[in-house]
């Protein structure tokens, strides 16, 4: 049904922080109930095959924002601090000629406002990012993760120092209820003419922190207590939602308003969820795998509601229709009756229909990427942990790392969970998905070996890198039962290919730790490049040695190790000072001449060093006996 422009709507787009799939109680959840959501569900659509198109805060953003793929605008991760930024070659922050829905509605006559966090651009060091007025908003108010005006929870924060608009301050809890305030407010001065209002709350994101005491109810729901102060910030976020929605339908809007609900990724994953077995991590992702910084289905497909009173038919739930983040700049501007110039190029298509209850097939495949170079942060369940790029072409998602490896292809139909890789069973349509996904990949600047042969994933296992889990490629390593205790036979290792391997070079410091029984005199316990850029960690003649490379000048330091069970670390400064310590005692140090110049070219390997070595020693070197507690930190 064409649009006229006197029925052009209202809309209110709500993009939640973190949220899972299931988190809605009419998407799932199996314990909290979600009244106020679960209304506009049931007075709207349901989609349940809507992509957000990266699995991380920053680029989903940019996709909704935009309409375009965040790699367009070297957004491909969280923007952090500059050094942050450059070390994965990013941008540090979206550039104001980008275009967006609300440059476009302001220019046809809408009132544009947002409301809540931001994480385009601003905060910590970065204090020259665009204000959100000049990406199209009249009035904004965002979080420490931006500039303008912007609501503070610590007064220590960085981003009292960067100006760029009104700071005020409050509890964490007291935020989306603030930022719903000035939504109502802005509705309310606006009501008599057309307005677009984001309102983006992040009470979802960890760390949880309700209300004191609205938490202890839910001890009594659940023996998961990392989940009680989830749940009782999931109902208070409801409120909050139910009260914007109350004043529009108040106001006698909701004939002339289309509210869309989302959220920017899947639910949170870090590693100490997993630590204390109390249940893992807060969120739910219902029937689908993979959580937050994952490619599978649970990091990328999010719950979505669209309701406009009188127009989208109600308690409609749509199976079929595939619809991504980019999609709803195009879409709403086909609502709003405002024509896209060609020269935007938005990768994004018009969906409306689909929303006004029309079920279509997405007539183009939908794509990600997400990790090295560029992301580092992993899902802290190894499982999880996806390759790093994917596509969705129908029914049929495939996923392959840009060298081959890692390779999976699932039918989402029989298989929505993602549990059968039937890679083998599919050449031809595996053939196909990848030359789409690698035309696509070089399209936008990615590093993709077209060439390179879909491979099945192999074993993998887990390695502690700044708090990250890595997925190292296991190469005959055997692990015995007790966590983070490897076995090696003097034939094994692991390694974790250069593509993947942490971004160290210009850092300020980096520590190696392990706890080491060793079986033989020599082997390498951990090394990471050769013999022009590297360091490594290594047995020599029964005694421990650390060596590091830099610009093909090498220093060596040892001592001796002594029989039995030894907990070994390695330190290395930016000042060049080389450390080695033996059960939290030093026993030698050095000086290399500064610290690494450029990343070393070498993967990652613990238990040999296969390719140049960083010793003294021959290529190989492989370590026999076990290795356990391994961890290597570093510092920008």
């Amino acid at each position: 049904m064409p649009i006229s422009r006197q029925a052009r709507p209202n809309i209110v787009f709500i993009f939640i922080d973190d949220m899972g799939y299931a988190d809605p109680a009419c998407f799932g959840n199996p314990f909290v109930k979600t009244p106020n959501i679960d209304r506009l569900a049931a007075e709207g659509i349901k989609l349940t095959n809507f992509y957000v198109n990266s699995p991380i805060c920053s680029p989903s953003r940019v996709a909704v924002t935009t309409g375009q793929y965040p790699a367009r605008w070297k957004i491909h991760s969280y923007l952090n601090s500059r050094a942050g930024n450059k070390s994965r070659g990013m941008a540090d922050y979206l550039d104001k000629a980008a275009p967006t829905t609300a440059k476009k509605l302001k220019a046809a006559g809408y009132a544009t406002a947002h409301f809540g966090k931001w994480h385009m651009g601003g905060g910590r060091d970065v204090d020259d990012a665009p204000l959100p007025a000049d990406y199209g908003f009249d009035e904004s108010l965002v979080a420490f993760e931006g500039l303008g005006d912007r609501l503070l929870i610590n007064s220590k924060n960085s981003s009292t120092r960067l100006g760029h608009g009104n700071i005020s301050f409050c509890k964490r809890w007291e935020k989306t209820e603030k930022y719903t305030d000035r939504a109502i407010d802005f509705i309310r001065r606006n009501k008599d003419k057309p307005w677009y209002v984001r309102l983006f709350p992040n009470d979802v994101h960890d760390a949880h922190v309700p209300l004191p005491g609205t938490e202890e109810p839910w001890k009594a729901v659940s023996k998961n207590p990392w989940q009680h102060k989830f749940f009782a910030v999931l109902k208070e976020m409801d409120r909050q939602i139910g009260r914007l929605v109350d004043e529009i339908d108040a106001l006698g809007l909701a004939e002339n308003t289309l509210i869309v609900f989302t959220s920017d990724n899947g639910p949170t994953d870090w590693p100490k969820y997993y630590r204390d077995g109390s249940g893992g991590p807060p969120g739910f992702t219902g029937p689908f795998f993979g959580r937050k910084w994952s490619l599978f289905e649970g990091g990328i497909r999010m719950p979505f509601i669209a309701r406009w009173k009188g127009r989208i038919p109600e308690g409609v739930v749509d199976q079929s229709s595939m619809m991504g983040g980019i999609d709803l700049s195009p879409t709403f501007c086909r609502l709003a009756d405002v024509k896209i110039p060609g020269s935007e190029k938005l990768d994004g298509i018009d969906c409306s229909a689909v929303l006004l209850g029309e079920p279509a097939a997405r007539p183009e495949p939908l794509y990600w990427q997400y990790g090295a170079p560029h992301a580092v942060l992993k899902p802290g369940k190894l499982e999880y942990q996806s390759p790093s790029f994917a596509i969705r072409d129908g029914h049929w998602k495939f996923l392959i790392n840009p060298d081959g490896s890692g390779a999976c292809l699932f039918n989402l139909i029989t298989d929505p969970g993602e549990q059968v890789n039937v890679l083998e069973l599919e050449p031809a349509r595996v053939a196909m998905l990848h030359k789409k996904l690698g035309r696509w990949a070089e399209g936008l600047g990615f590093s993709f070996d077209r060439a390179a042969l879909p491979s099945m994933p192999q074993p993998g296992l887990a390695v502690l890198v700044n708090r990250q889990l890595l997925r190292f490629n296991n190469h005959g390593v055997e692990s015995p039962g007790k966590e983070g205790v490897m076995e090696f036979s003097g034939e094994a290792w692991l390694d974790l290919p250069r593509s993947a391997a942490p971004k160290v070079a210009g850092g300020k410091w980096l520590r190696v730790r392990a706890t080491i029984h060793p079986k033989s005199p020599n082997g390498v316990i951990f090394a990471h490049g050769g013999n022009k850029e590297g360091y490594s960690l290594y047995l020599k003649e029964g005694q421990i040695a650390a060596a590091t490379c830099v610009s093909w000048k090498r220093t060596v330091i040892s001592a001796p190790l002594g029989d039995g069970v030894r907990q070994v670390e390695f330190f290395w400064q930016k000042s060049g000072e080389m450390l080695l310590k033996v059960d939290g005692k030093l026993v030698s140090r050095g000086k290399a001449p500064g610290f690494l110049g450029t990343d070393p070219g070498d993967s990652l390997q613990i238990g040999s060093d296969l390719i140049q070595p960083v010793g003294d020693y021959h290529a190989g070197n492989a370590f026999q006996g076990t290795i356990s507690g391994v961890s290597f930190n570093y510092s920008r």
